[in-house]
Parts: C-alpha cells; sequence; structure tokens
C-alpha cells in the first residue's frame, strides 16, 4: 500500500503543503497512522476512522475522514483508498469546529473529482515527517 499526494495545479504536492504548515508534533502523529496503513497493507477499523457522509454533502464513492488529535492540536485528514489499494490524501485541516466545515468538504470532493479525471499524483515521504520528531 503506497501513500500519495494529488499535485496542485501549480505543481506542488498538495497534503505536503498541509503538513509543512503544521507543527512538527502533528505532522509526525498524521503520519504515524498512514505509516501503520501502509506496514499493515489495508486500513484497520478504529474511533479515529469515519466516513464522510456522502447523503450530506451529495458526493459519490467513500471518502475517509481520520481523526489525529496531538495535544491541544486536532486534525482531520479526508483521503480515499483506490483499487489498486494505494491511499490518496485529498485534504487535512485543523479541527476548530464540532462538523466537517464546508469549506473543507468541498475542497476533499472537489479533489475526488479531480482524481477521477487522472490528476498528477505524488507519493507522499512519510519518513520525511516521523524523523522530525523523536
Amino acid at each position: 500500500m503506497d501513500i500519495f499526494n494529488i499535485q496542485e495545479h501549480s505543481g506542488a504536492a498538495g497534503f505536503a503543503s498541509f503538513l509543512d504548515g503544521v507543527s512538527d508534533k502533528l505532522a509526525a502523529a498524521i503520519c504515524k497512522k498512514f505509516s501503520s496503513y501502509a506496514e499493515h497493507g489495508d486500513m484497520y477499523t478504529c474511533n479515529s476512522l469515519k466516513i464522510l457522509n456522502p447523503k450530506i454533502w451529495g458526493y459519490k464513492g467513500t471518502i475517509y475522514k481520520l481523526r489525529v488529535d496531538c495535544g491541544k492540536e486536532s486534525a482531520r485528514v479526508l483521503f480515499v483508498k483506490t483499487p489498486e489499494n494505494n491511499i490518496v490524501l485529498l485534504h487535512g485541516f485543523i479541527k476548530k469546529t464540532r462538523k466537517t466545515p464546508n469549506k473543507d468538504a468541498k475542497i476533499a470532493m472537489h479533489n475526488l473529482e479531480r482524481l477521477q479525471k487522472n490528476a498528477t499524483l505524488s507519493p507522499l515521504d512519510l519518513t520525511e515527517y516521523t524523523g522530525k520528531v523523536q
């Protein structure tokens, strides 16, 4: 199982930009979760993994929502699993409210549409972020 970013139109790796903008501890916690998925070759069920409700948001497919808490910081990562058993990270955001903000859900849905239209993907180097914090 590999972990991928969707390239932005500017050529930058979208999710990597999110990781660069959060604390090293939170970035490491997020990457450790995805490293575990990659190591096990599958996503395992846990309380921090839910599905963004397609009936509420009006999209087709399955977008997973992973909760990552690190001290006082809390982030959500929206991603999909491909038929090839890979993970594509659609969007990440710092959680500030109880519900998923419309803006963040729409970004993830837009990136899902881009993925379905063969958006450019790049592998995410998880060790770059997990190695920052010991």
